[in-house]
């Protein structure tokens, strides 16, 4: 039995280990999201926590302590100007687990690791956002009137601003 062990061996050595939870840390820090196994999502979670806690602080000795896992300045700058003061009001539960079900091809239980405060980037909305009873799609600045009425035509723009109207 494994009483009072806490590292999750994940079936290789220590210097392996070690290098897999580092490239899965590297890869939540350069895209907020990474799909992984479940132990493997629990022991890079782990690191993160440790990760983004020292990144809180502003001292040198943080940051070498980031760049002896990270080994890249880039996401040592990014950890510490970008994602960090993301999490400045909170102590901890700076990442996030669900639980995706099991892989089709040996039953292993999946997961995704995330960051639990997204990045402030403008949404997109969709141009196409409803769909009509006849199953063509509607643009979102259109009115209801205009595209649920029964047996209304189509109103288009042409090159000559002159509008056409097509029926169907």
């Amino acid at each position: 039995m494994r009483h009072k062990k806490n590292v999750a061996k994940l079936g290789r050595d220590r210097a392996h280990r070690k290098a897999l939870v580092t490239s899965l840390v590297r890869s939540l820090i350069l895209y907020n999201r990474i799909t992984t196994t479940l132990p493997k999502a629990k022991a890079a979670q782990r690191l993160t926590e440790r990760l983004l806690n020292r990144g809180k602080r502003t001292d040198v000795a943080a940051r070498r302590y980031a760049y002896s896992y990270l080994n890249d300045h880039k996401l040592v700058k990014r950890l510490f100007d970008e994602i960090a003061p993301r999490f400045a009001d909170k102590s901890s539960g700076f990442t996030r687990i669900f639980l995706l079900g099991n892989r089709p091809g040996d039953g292993a239980q999946m997961a995704v690791l995330e960051m639990t405060v997204k990045d402030e980037e403008p949404k997109k909305t969709s141009r196409l956002q409803k769909t009509t009873g006849s199953g063509k799609k509607t643009p979102a600045r259109q009115s209801k009137s205009k595209a649920s009425g029964k047996g209304s035509a189509e109103v288009r723009k042409t090159k000559g601003n002159k509008k056409q109207s097509d029926k169907k």
